[in-house]
């Protein structure tokens, strides 16, 4: 499906890619070039970016300036997740090791720094305010996002939770799609709209990751799976089977799973558990509830091969197994 989904933008995408590692590159310190190239050749699935493309493209045209913008939004992203490794004490990424393990937490912390600024640079050079507000606006949403999971809920779990992937997840996916509209040239409709699609399309988009990292292969996903559970977070799947469990079984498991599960026999009896108080299915069904909403945001565009590929986009990020 991801074919289907790159079709119409392949010609951008290899421009996208040179110009990532042009910026990346960009550096005549040695350490911060050998950084830059590990994470180059480790390289996503650039749905982010992509989204931005096919927006623009569905808008009205494609330009250099989005490009520039895809690039902008992909290099904050990595930055983030530079970070995340550090903060998750994560072993891998995208199957390879983070930078924090060859480097060390500290220069990976400056490089993940180098990596948001390199950003502003590339998205200062666009000369638009709306742009930048929007940027900053995202990056703010992100570190509040991040800030929000490390702390205990107070108004409900699920609430909790959905507060927290708005600002950490789907705000990056909401600007990918605003500066393709922007950049576009797209009406102010269309750009709020477009906005709100990719916001949506960011929550369906964790909810099936918290699903996929109970219920994945660790192969398919290039990250371990459990992470979320050994790291004492209460993801949605979780949150509806305690919430489907009545009786005081669904204490106990969220006490072991807040006070770290120590073997994997742990792990397998809490998504046992999860299974068995249908929270992977409940989970499921909410991510294909905010995919539904996002494919009504597109009714503000014409019909073209890129708003087919935003359909398929929507199909992506709910069914995909990694």
């Amino acid at each position: 499906m991801l074919d289907q989904i790159f079709a119409p933008i392949q010609y951008q995408i290899a421009r996208f890619e040179a110009r990532l590692e042009e910026v990346m590159m960009a550096s005549d310190v040695y350490g911060i070039q050998e950084m830059a190239y590990h994470v180059v050749k480790n390289r996503g699935r650039r749905f982010r970016p992509a989204l931005a493309l096919l927006t623009a493209q569905a808008v009205g045209e494609c330009s250099d300036a989005v490009i520039d913008a895809a690039v902008g939004v992909e290099i904050i992203q990595t930055a983030s997740l530079v970070h995340d490794d550090v903060i998750d004490n994560a072993e891998t990424r995208r199957g390879c090791n983070g930078l924090h393990l060859q480097w060390g937490n500290r220069t990976a912390i400056l490089m993940g720094d180098f990596l948001f600024a390199k950003s502003m640079q590339v998205l200062v050079g666009l000369n638009s305010l709306p742009v930048m507000n929007a940027a900053t606006h995202a990056i703010q949403r992100i570190v509040e996002g991040e800030i929000l999971e490390g702390e205990t809920s107070t108004s409900g779990e699920a609430s909790h939770y959905f507060r927290m992937i708005n600002k950490k997840t789907a705000s990056l996916l909401a600007l990918s799609c605003e500066l393709g509209a922007l950049l576009g040239n797209g009406s102010p409709d269309q750009v709020v709209r477009m906005a709100s699609f990719g916001s949506k399309i960011g929550v369906a988009y964790q909810i099936t990751d918290d699903v996929l990292d109970l219920i994945g292969n660790t192969n398919d996903l290039g990250k371990p799976t459990g992470n979320d559970l050994r790291e004492k977070k209460l993801t949605l799947p979780l949150i509806r089977a305690l919430a489907n469990c009545e009786n005081g079984e669904a204490t106990r498991i969220r006490t072991k799973v807040l006070n770290g599960l120590e073997t994997d026999g742990d792990w397998r009896e809490v998504t046992r558990f999860v299974q068995r108080y249908r929270g992977v299915e409940a989970a499921r069904e909410e991510a294909r509830s905010y995919a539904q909403s996002a494919l009504k945001n597109l009714n503000v565009l014409h019909t073209s091969c890129a708003r087919d590929a935003l359909v398929l986009a929507v199909q992506h990020v709910v069914e995909r197994d990694r």
